[in-house]
């Protein structure tokens, strides 16, 4: 039986809409870390060409560093079809994020600032700023209040019949149902580094640790790619799978985001589509 800090980090209700899409036939996409690329989101989105009893879950940081936070957070909650997991930055966000504190941060919202939430911020305040720059400071409030709450309870991993899906991993070291939520959202080498499956039954797909560091001893063609564990489970498929194929970086590679489909194992990419030169990356900090 699980403990009850590791059955609170669940929700039965996404589990079991997720298995029943499955057992049913459908699609159910598990899409990589979009940090705050809105319209890169749309279009794999439309990629998918989604039915109405088709499923997506988001692994987590879907907000900071990119263009538009808020739109990706408004994407996610607007339609049904999509779940999604905590992940780090989320939990920054819920521990920073208090416009009182703008002028002068405190330390939890100076950590989240300097890991890529000043973007999310200025998101935030551009959508609740008109034409003539007047800023709705009242709906502005009661929206990031709003969205907190959101996040705080979103799960930080979801366990089906033969999937995990998690935001960062899980140590490999200590039992499934002891495993804290700070592990689920940070953990890097001790879980890409298991010599054997964290569960025997189940996949894991996770983001968080961008592939291309992963997959380095392969060279610079395997930017933008998935990251697949030697390990494999007694049915032959990889251990755990990572999708975090890193949309914010600078680097003259690809960047790109990636869905994968837990119903035929089909990997789905598109390439960045918001501009990201410097002056761009300097803008959306600015309100």
């Amino acid at each position: 039986m699980l403990s009850i800090t590791v059955r609170k980090m669940r929700q039965q209700y996404i589990e079991n809409d997720l298995q029943k899409a499955l057992d049913n036939g459908h699609n159910v996409w598990a899409i990589g870390d979009v940090h705050g690329f809105s319209r890169t989101l749309e279009h794999l989105l439309d990629e998918c060409e989604l039915s109405m009893d088709d499923r997506v879950v988001l692994l987590g940081d879907l907000i900071d560093r990119g263009p538009d936070s808020f739109d990706v957070v408004r994407i996610a909650r607007s339609d049904p079809r999509i779940h999604s997991v905590k992940g780090n930055h989320e939990d920054m966000m819920v521990e920073g994020f208090d416009m009182e504190q703008i002028s002068n941060p405190g330390s939890d919202m100076r950590l989240w600032l300097y890991n890529g939430g000043q973007a999310t911020v200025a998101s935030y305040i551009r959508d609740y700023t008109d034409e003539l720059g007047q800023e709705d400071s009242e709906q502005l409030l009661l929206q990031i209040v709003d969205d907190k709450e959101w996040m705080e309870r979103l799960p930080s991993h979801i366990v089906l019949e033969k999937w995990r899906l998690v935001h960062a991993g899980y140590d490999p070291r200590k039992e499934l149902d002891s495993q804290e939520e700070d592990t689920l959202l940070w953990i890097r080498k001790p879980f890409h580094n298991a010599t054997k499956p964290v569960d025997e039954e189940r996949t894991v797909l996770f983001g968080h640790t961008p592939t291309m560091n992963l997959n380095k001893h392969l060279g610079a063609g395997k930017w933008g790619k998935p990251w697949y564990s030697k390990v494999e489970l007694n049915d032959g498929r990889p251990a755990s799978i990572g999708l975090d194929t890193c949309l914010f970086h600078e680097e003259r590679q690809p960047a790109t985001l990636t869905a994968f489909n837990l119903q035929t194992q089909e990997v789905l990419h598109v390439n960045r589509v918001e501009r990201w030169d410097e002056k761009i990356r300097e803008q959306v900090k600015r309100v």
